[in-house]
């Protein structure tokens, strides 16, 4: 390892990135100098442009395109979404590309739903409508129509004191003061935001028993998304068991699903039960990828899993884009056994276009 590393590591904990960034730029190895710009790259998350131009300066492509993804996270985070979808399109693995798209629709729809059911227009997110294709499929519950993202349902209004001022009622409420807790009534209220803004809140502090009776009595696609929230959260907090019965309770889960179904890749009976309620093509595909490279290939479970694919010769490109995929760890990790997996994969995809052209 170049001793140069751990100079620009310190630059950075202390702020200096101009000269983190000279320094790394400065180091002669192809592998260490890209390792040290892609610390780099983050710092300059607050001014997107010159971010992407440094993360384009890294010569290893993974690495690369590890930092673009990264960007494309955080970009997303902060609510920048064009500058998110810019930098996703600029890496070149398809799968690593596929993966920051979602992360980027996911935050949006955050974003949507915490602004109300009016939804938003593209040119409020600095967003076009070329942006959309990039975006798709949304977010289980929200549509795009007459130039707006919107949720595709209605919320319970509300009724009781609601001052506006989300922020304001929680920094009350560190003064000791708690906010009104929102009732439901059938009766109209423009104040539906504070019910989403007040369970994430409880969800954040921990209060999860409240959080769900609350988000309960909301319609989709608040609900899904709230509880969806509680259970990743009971996950985090090792009590599988209730994320579980939340689990049961979803129509659609993809992210509880996904995370469920990754906690059991050596029980591919168990993750397909959770892939049962993940519509998203892509979470589907991550899931398969980490199922296949612990367990091998397994035909039955593959065909399970991409049961969206249609026909032969749907499952012939994505089982060759897996062992491409593959093909690239076995290289990156000079891993013999991913390798052979890759090849297994290429060559039921050979046959699986084989029967297409029969076909």
């Amino acid at each position: 390892m170049d001793e140069r590393l751990l100079s620009v590591k310190a630059l950075l904990a202390e702020g200096k990135r101009e000269e983190a960034l000279r320094t790394a730029e400065s180091i002669d190895d192809p592998y260490w100098r890209s390792y040290a710009l892609r610390w780099v790259v983050e710092a300059y998350v607050d001014t997107p442009e010159r971010a992407v131009e440094i993360a384009e300066e890294i010569s290893v492509p993974s690495i690369r395109d590890e930092a673009l993804r990264s960007l494309s996270y955080l970009f997303s985070k902060g609510e920048k979404f064009k500058e998110a979808l810019e930098a996703a399109r600029r890496i070149r693995n398809q799968f690593i590309r596929k993966k920051a798209f979602r992360a980027v629709s996911n935050y949006l729809a955050r974003a949507i739903i915490s602004k109300g059911l009016k939804g938003v227009r593209l040119s409020d997110l600095n967003l076009t409508e070329s942006d959309i294709d990039d975006l798709k499929p949304l977010p289980y519950g929200l549509v795009y129509k007459d130039g707006k993202i919107m949720p595709g349902a209605k919320i319970l209004p509300l009724k009781g004191e609601m001052r506006s001022g989300i922020i304001e009622r929680f920094e009350k409420r560190l003064e000791g003061r708690t906010p009104p807790k929102p009732q439901f009534s059938e009766e109209e209220s423009a104040k539906n935001q504070y019910v989403v803004d007040y369970v994430r809140k409880m969800i954040s502090a921990g209060e999860l028993e409240e959080a769900e009776r609350i988000a309960r009595g909301l319609v989709e696609p608040f609900r899904s998304y709230l509880l969806e929230e509680i259970g990743l959260k009971l996950i985090e907090a090792g009590d599988v068991t209730k994320a579980e019965k939340l689990f049961e309770d979803l129509k659609v889960a993809d992210a509880l699903g996904s995370a469920l179904a990754r906690r059991h890749l050596k029980e591919p009976d168990k993750v397909l039960r959770y892939l049962g309620k993940v519509y998203n093509p892509a979470t589907r595909l991550m899931v398969a990828y980490e199922v296949t490279k612990d367990r091998g290939v397994e035909r039955e479970f593959l065909a399970n899993v991409l049961l969206w694919a249609t026909d032969e010769w749907k499952r012939s490109r994505i089982l060759k884009f897996l062992a491409f995929e593959m093909l690239e760890e076995s290289k990156r990790k000079n891993d013999e056994r991913l390798r052979l997996i890759s090849k297994k994969l290429f060559e039921l995809g050979v046959a699986a276009g084989r029967m297409a052209e029969l076909g």
